[in-house]
């Protein structure tokens, strides 16, 4: 299988004049000596992963671990601070404000854990949002949404309203709308 997402010697250092840290990384501090020393925050230190296409991959750690953080940086909500992350092969490092969106929009997606539902539309709607955002044709997107929430096993709530479901139910429409996000097959 292909790799569709990798990560290359990823840093994320919070703070101004983030380059200082290094000299203390190199030198195997931990992450609290330098908060001390510097008053930066190390966020991510040297992640480097691999995701083929159709894989499933799990970050976990510890509250403060910088999980958040990692998923930040795969998408470029906030910029790595060393590092390279690549979505078929293309550094989004580099690419301009306007590619930047069409990978979000087409390539990548997240799943929040408040859900990011809107409240007065349909879990079909919520689901069909950004094919709508992106000017799909409505019975394509009702399509594609029908098998986007069989896929999480709520084909039978297409018509209910978020306020209808569980926590965990709002959570699996979340995840069609990513699975969906952008028109992806």
């Amino acid at each position: 299988m292909a790799i569709k997402l990798e990560v290359k010697n990823l840093y994320k250092i919070f703070g101004e004049h983030p380059q200082r840290a290094f000299k203390y990384i190199e030198k195997g501090l931990s992450k609290e000596q330098i908060l001390e020393k510097t008053g930066l925050s190390l966020g991510v230190k040297d992640a480097s992963l691999a995701i083929e296409e159709g894989e499933i991959f799990v970050i976990m750690g510890l509250s403060g671990s910088g999980k958040s953080t990692m998923v930040r940086l795969l998408n470029r909500l906030i910029e790595p601070t060393r590092g390279q992350v690549l979505i078929d092969g293309v550094d989004i490092a580099k690419i301009s404000d306007a590619e930047l969106r069409e990978v979000r929009r087409k390539k990548i997606a997240m799943v929040f854990q408040s859900f990011a539902l809107m409240p007065h539309m349909t879990v079909l709607d919520n689901t069909a949002f950004g094919m709508e955002l992106a000017g799909i044709a409505a019975q394509e997107r009702r399509e594609k949404a029908l098998d986007a929430l069989r896929q999480v096993g709520l084909e039978n709530y297409a018509h209910a309203y978020p306020d209808e479901l569980s926590g965990g139910m709002r959570q699996r429409v979340g995840l069609a709308r990513a699975l969906r996000a952008g028109n992806q097959p």
